[in-house]
């Protein structure tokens, strides 16, 4: 049964079930062979609707259920592949960095591209240190106005860190340098 067919059978038992209803106020509640002839009809509705449609709404639950696995599967898929080919991406422009540096090129400018050696910097929170420091505080001054049941995570972000912070870096943060290069593809002409 398609779901059409499912919701055009329940509107056939209310209907059936309403002028079955019906019929037994107006005949004083007397069982006649029109009033059988009606609830064979509903019994005939309702297994329909019991066997064939919740069968069929069960098909389509599962085929539903089997799309999303599908769906997430390929999606993970695909972010593997993304990962792989940023990994791929970073391995490489460390291979023109130590190609450059080992000829001592600041610049190399080729046809199609050209690069420039350089260090990647990449800022990130210590999240051990974090939680050692901040969480037990956090716990205490949240769970002081929040109820147990609401939960939080702590985060830190250096772009948050004032300017003019006069220690540096604070011991939360970590900074990763890899060699990398900056990478320049061609451009088009400017028109006159």
């Amino acid at each position: 049964m398609t779901n059409q067919e499912i919701n055009a059978a329940l509107a056939a038992l209310q209907e059936a079930i309403f002028i079955l209803e019906d019929e037994y106020e107006q005949n004083g509640g007397e069982v006649t062979e029109s009033t059988i002839a009606q609830e064979e009809y509903i019994s005939h509705l309702q297994a329909l609707l019991q066997g064939e449609g919740i069968d069929s709404l069960g098909r389509w639950l599962k085929s539903k259920e089997d799309l999303i696995k599908t769906l997430k599967a390929e999606r993970d898929s695909v972010n593997r592949q993304i990962k792989k080919t940023e990994d791929g991406i970073e391995f490489i422009k460390g291979q023109i960095y130590n190609v450059m540096t080992a000829l001592g090129l600041e610049k190399v400018k080729g046809t199609f591209y050209s690069f420039a050696p350089s260090i990647s910097r990449k800022t990130e929170v210590d999240k051990e240190i974090l939680k050692e420091k901040y969480l037990a505080v956090a716990e205490e001054a949240i769970r002081s106005v929040l109820p147990e049941w609401v939960t939080f995570t702590l985060g830190a972000s250096v772009k948050a860190i004032p300017a003019d912070y006069e220690e540096g870096l604070p011991e939360e943060f970590k900074v990763t340098e890899t060699p990398s290069c900056k990478f320049t593809k061609p451009r088009a002409k400017k028109e006159e």
